[in-house]
């Protein structure tokens, strides 16, 4: 069958091309999926629309053309003769790419139902907040406990909102004044704009002197990260939930003296380091993590309508990567509406 995709050229080159996807056959566990909306994932799917993702240490065999996405929800139009949790109508959240059909195995990648009656264009949120819920499970912290979170980009917003309904007493930073407007919004009402406002003193302000419980640097700049570590308290946590991919040159002693004298505890904040499917073996893994955002989106208690600030036909995708790389005060959460494709 004739489908479409989002596919890197060239740097800061996004087209929707057509291919042929092999419909005729699916394998054991896998569905046949016609997307209905997808979300871009500003950090991991920006340093890839920029090249900033070959700079990434970990970054294997980096080339264009490439595809994209991995936040769609869409319908599954047939499933393989061994899927037995999903059926042909079902609406289901997935790691698929941005593309106007799929196939996808739902053994081995995450494939989760999404809840009768929950709006689409909330549901997709699920993703990004997937990606925030990780410095929750990681932080170690209780009722009350002051938690510092730089960057309210989707990751961070979502993540800030996860902490405060898991009871921490939060303080959101970001130097973009929309997206300390459209954190407000989200009941996110303790804010600080380092640029207006001393951010060393606010902290001390906040927690009476002694420094943020856990402090999260949601972005992903090295800079920022050591900044954080002046800003924890004694045996505090440091999660670094936005991926480092920009070398730097600076000096890491301070930093490195603070996190030694001062008992703290760096933590990655990796999403992918838990395992995929619900286990008795395991505490947390990522679709148990999927369902308990589903259930906080089902109730109003996590705000997505805020952060949608652009749904996009997938034909304008070079104006959506653009966006989100260059104007950072007009684009926070973009999503593609697969459902005005013609034929889709």
């Amino acid at each position: 069958m004739k489908a479409r995709r989002v596919v890197f050229t060239e740097p800061y080159k996004a087209v929707l091309e057509e291919f042929e996807l092999d419909d005729a056959t699916l394998g054991e566990q896998e569905i046949l999926l016609r997307t209905l909306y997808s979300i871009i994932s500003a950090g991991t799917e920006g340093a890839a629309f920029t090249g900033l993702e070959a700079e990434h240490p970990g970054a294997r065999d980096f080339r264009y053309p490439r595809g994209t996405g991995y936040g769609n929800i869409g319908e599954v139009l047939r499933v393989g003769s061994g899927v037995k949790d999903f059926k042909e109508g079902d609406v289901v959240f997935t790691t698929a790419p941005h593309a106007s059909h799929a196939k996808f195995n739902t053994y081995q990648r995450v494939c989760v139902k999404v809840p009768d009656g929950l709006d689409l264009k909330k549901a997709v949120f699920v993703r990004m907040a997937g990606v925030s819920i990780t410095a929750v499970r990681k932080a170690d912290f209780s009722l009350g406990d002051t938690v510092l979170v730089i960057g309210m980009g989707l990751v961070g917003n979502l993540a800030a909102q996860e902490f405060l309904l898991a009871g921490a007493d939060v303080m959101a930073v970001d130097i973009a004044a929309s997206r300390l407007e459209r954190a407000r919004q989200c009941s996110i009402t303790n804010v600080v704009n380092p640029q207006t406002t001393d951010l060393p003193q606010a902290v001390h302000d906040w927690t009476e002197g002694k420094g943020a419980r856990v402090v999260v640097e949601a972005i992903g700049q090295p800079e920022l990260i050591a900044q954080g570590v002046q800003l924890a308290r004694r045996h505090g946590d440091i999660i670094l939930l936005g991926s480092p991919r920009q070398r730097v040159t600076m000096d890491v002693t301070p930093m490195l003296s603070r996190i030694h004298l001062q008992g703290l505890h760096l933590k990655g904040a990796l999403e992918w380091l838990y395992s995929i499917p619900e286990l008795d073996v395991v505490r947390h893994s990522i679709i148990g993590n999927t369902k308990q955002i589903f259930r906080w989106l089902q109730g109003g208690q996590l705000k997505t309508e805020p952060l949608l600030t652009h749904l996009l036909p997938p034909t304008e995708c070079q104006q959506a990567y653009s966006g989100l790389a260059d104007k950072k005060e007009e684009y926070l959460g973009v999503v593609f509406d697969w459902t005005t494709m013609a034929g889709g």
